[in-house]
C-alpha cells in the first residue's frame, strides 16, 4: 500500500497492516475515533448545561456518584487473615521476577526463605454515600412572576453597586467602612422577604472582580431587564391588545436577558436565576403567542452588556411613546362620546335645526381627525352619512371636509339609498318647486354620483332628466355643453363636493342665461327645495318655465 511522506519520514495509511498488527497504534486510532464521536456529544451537553444551572446540578450529583461507584475497595480492619507458612512463601521480589520471564518457579528449598512480619492492615473509612439530589424541574414562570422579577432585579442592581464599592474599598486598603456595612445589611434585609431572591454579589463568598466597569455593567443589565420586564407587565395589564407594542417589548427583554447573562457570566462563570426565569419565560410566551424573537435568544448571539444604557433609554422611549398613544385614545374615545350624543340630539329632533348640536358635531369631528383619525374611519362616517345631507349651512373647517368626502365616496359606491339614511315626508317647498321644474332638466356639479339620490331629486322635483357632472377632477370642458343644452332650467352647485368656485360656474351660466342655485348642504330633496326657492324662485315663477 502506498505512503503518504511527511517531513522526510513515511506514514502510513490510518488502516494499513502494520499498525493493525500493532496493538499499541491500533489501540489510539480507535481513542481517536471515540473522541472524535463524542465531540458533537459533548457540544451540545455543554449548551445545555450553560443555559440549564438546574441541569449542571444534576449532571455534577451523577459524576460524584460514578466516582464512587467506581473507586478500588479497601479490606476491612477487622477482616481475618491466614497465618503465612514460611516453608511455601517465596520472596515476592523474586516471584514477581520468574512470572516475568515466564518459567516455573524454583523449588522452594532453592530458595532462601522469608519470614514476613506481621502486616497490620489498617482500614480505610467508607467513601461517603453520594448526594441526594435536590434537582426539581425548572418552575414555570407565568405572567404574574413578572412584577417579582423586575423587583429582584433592581435589588440586585442596587447590591452590584454596594459590591463595587466595597471592592474598591479593599483593593484600596482601606479599613471596614461601617456605613457600608449598614447598607450591605439592609440590602440583605429586603431581599428576605422577596422569594428566591439570593443577593450572590453582596456574598463574602461571591464572585468579585478587579474590572470596576464589569460591575457598572452588570449593574445597568440588571435595571435594563427591570425596564424591560416592567414594560412586558403593564402591556398584560392593559385593555387593549396591542400585538405590535408586546412583540417590540418582547424583543427589549429578550435582548436584556442577554446582556444579563453575558455580564454575570463574566463574574467566575456564574449564573442568575432571574436571568435564567426571563429567557425561560420569553421562550415559553413566544411559542404561544407565535411571534418570533429575532435576536439574543441563542448562546451564540449575545447581547452586549456595554450596550445597557443605550437599551435602557430605547425601553423608555418606547415606554413614553405607548403613553402617548394611549393618552390619545383615550382623547379620542371621549370625543366620540361627545359626537354619539350629540348626533343623537340631533336625530331625535329632525324638525328643529339644533345649530348648536351641529357645531358641536362639526368642532367634534374636526378634532379627531386632526388628532390622528383617519377621515375615512368606520365609527366617524357611520354616525354622520345618515344626517349629513340635512345639515345646515355652516362654515366647515379642512379636516371635517375631507370627513364629508370621504363619506361621499361610500354613499357614491352604495347601489341603494341605505336604509338608516333618514327620510322625511316631502315638504309644501317640494311641491312648489315640482310644480316649476315638472318636464324640465337640471345639471348638478359636485361631489361624487349616487344613483339613488339622482333617481329621489328627479321624482321629487318632476324632471324629465337630472344631469349629474361630478366635480372633483372635471374641467369647465366636462361642464359647459351640458350648462348650454336649451331644456335645462337651473345649473345647481354642490360647492361643498366641488372643486370649482361659485364665481366660474356663475360666468357660463350667465353666458348661456341659466339660473344658478349654490347648495351649501346635501342632497335631501327638502333641502335643495328650500335653496332653490330661496335663491331663484321668484325668477322661475316669473320666467313661466311651467308654460
Amino acid at each position: 500500500m502506498g505512503k503518504i511522506s511527511l517531513e522526510g519520514e513515511d506514514k502510513q495509511h490510518p488502516m494499513s497492516d502494520d499498525i493493525k498488527s500493532d496493538p499499541i497504534k491500533n489501540d489510539d486510532i480507535k481513542s481517536n475515533h471515540i473522541k472524535a464521536a463524542f465531540a458533537p456529544v459533548i457540544e451540545q451537553l455543554q449548551t445545555i448545561v450553560d443555559s440549564n444551572p438546574a441541569f449542571r446540578s444534576l449532571l455534577h450529583t451523577l459524576g460524584q456518584a460514578l466516582i464512587a461507584l467506581t473507586a478500588e475497595p479497601h479490606p476491612s480492619e477487622t477482616a481475618p487473615q491466614a497465618e503465612p507458612n514460611a516453608a511455601t512463601v517465596a520472596s515476592p521480589v523474586l516471584v514477581s521476577a520468574v512470572e516475568m520471564n515466564g518459567a516455573a518457579p524454583p523449588p522452594a528449598t532453592e530458595q532462601p526463605l522469608l519470614t514476613p512480619e506481621p502486616v497490620r492492615l489498617v482500614a480505610r473509612p467508607a467513601p461517603p454515600p453520594p448526594p441526594v439530589s435536590t434537582w426539581r424541574p425548572a418552575p414555570t414562570v407565568t405572567d404574574e412572576d413578572l412584577p417579582t422579577i423586575a423587583t429582584r432585579c433592581r435589588l440586585k442592581a442596587e447590591g452590584t453597586r454596594w459590591a463595587a464599592a466595597r471592592q474598591a474599598h479593599l483593593m484600596a486598603g482601606a479599613e471596614n467602612d461601617l456605613d457600608s456595612e449598614i447598607q450591605g445589611r439592609d440590602l440583605i434585609a429586603r431581599a428576605k422577604p422577596l422569594p428566591d431572591c439570593f443577593l450572590w454579589m453582596c456574598h463574602r463568598d461571591g464572585p468579585v472582580t478587579t474590572n470596576m466597569v464589569h460591575y457598572e455593567e452588570l449593574a445597568g443589565c440588571f435595571d435594563a431587564a427591570a425596564a424591560a420586564v416592567s414594560l412586558l407587565d403593564k402591556l398584560l395589564q392593559a385593555e387593549d391588545d396591542d400585538q405590535d407594542a408586546f412583540a417590540g417589548a418582547l424583543d427589549f427583554a429578550a435582548e436584556a436577558q442577554s446582556a444579563l447573562r453575558s455580564a454575570v457570566y463574566r463574574m467566575d462563570g456564574y449564573t442568575d436565576s432571574d436571568q435564567a426565569k426571563l429567557f425561560h419565560w420569553l421562550r415559553l410566551t413566544s411559542a404561544e403567542q407565535h411571534i418570533h424573537i429575532h435576536r439574543f435568544m441563542r448562546r451564540d448571539n449575545p447581547a452586549d452588556p456595554s450596550g445597557w444604557a443605550q437599551l435602557g433609554a430605547r425601553i423608555e422611549q418606547f415606554e413614553e411613546k405607548l403613553q402617548v398613544v394611549g393618552q390619545r385614545a383615550k382623547r379620542q374615545q371621549s370625543l366620540l362620546n361627545k359626537l354619539r350624543y350629540h348626533v343623537k340630539l340631533i336625530h331625535e329632533h329632525p324638525s328643529q335645526e339644533r345649530l348648536y348640536d351641529w357645531q358641536k358635531v362639526i368642532d367634534t369631528v374636526n378634532e379627531m381627525v386632526e388628532n390622528g383619525v383617519p377621515p375615512s374611519n368606520r365609527d366617524l362616517r357611520d354616525l354622520l352619512y345618515p344626517l349629513l345631507d340635512a345639515m345646515p349651512d355652516l362654515e366647515l373647517p379642512k379636516s371635517f371636509q375631507l370627513v364629508v368626502r370621504e363619506i361621499d365616496r361610500f354613499l357614491a359606491s352604495r347601489p341603494a339609498k341605505p336604509d338608516i339614511v333618514a327620510v322625511a315626508a316631502p315638504t309644501e317647498e317640494v311641491q312648489r318647486v315640482a310644480e316649476l321644474l315638472r318636464g324640465r332638466t337640471a345639471v348638478l356639479i359636485g361631489g361624487e354620483k349616487r344613483v339613488w339620490a339622482v333617481e329621489a331629486l328627479t321624482e321629487a322635483f318632476a324632471l324629465q332628466e337630472l344631469v349629474w357632472i361630478e366635480g372633483h377632477d372635471q374641467s369647465y370642458a366636462d361642464f359647459e355643453p351640458q350648462v348650454a343644452r336649451p331644456e335645462v332650467a337651473v345649473v345647481i352647485l354642490a360647492i361643498r363636493w366641488s372643486r370649482h368656485g361659485f364665481g366660474e360656474v356663475k360666468a357660463f351660466c350667465d353666458q348661456y342665461d341659466k339660473l344658478l342655485v349654490r347648495l351649501p348642504g346635501g342632497y335631501n330633496p327638502n333641502l335643495v327645495a328650500h335653496h332653490i326657492l330661496n335663491q331663484v324662485g321668484a325668477r322661475l315663477d316669473k320666467a313661466g318655465v311651467t308654460a
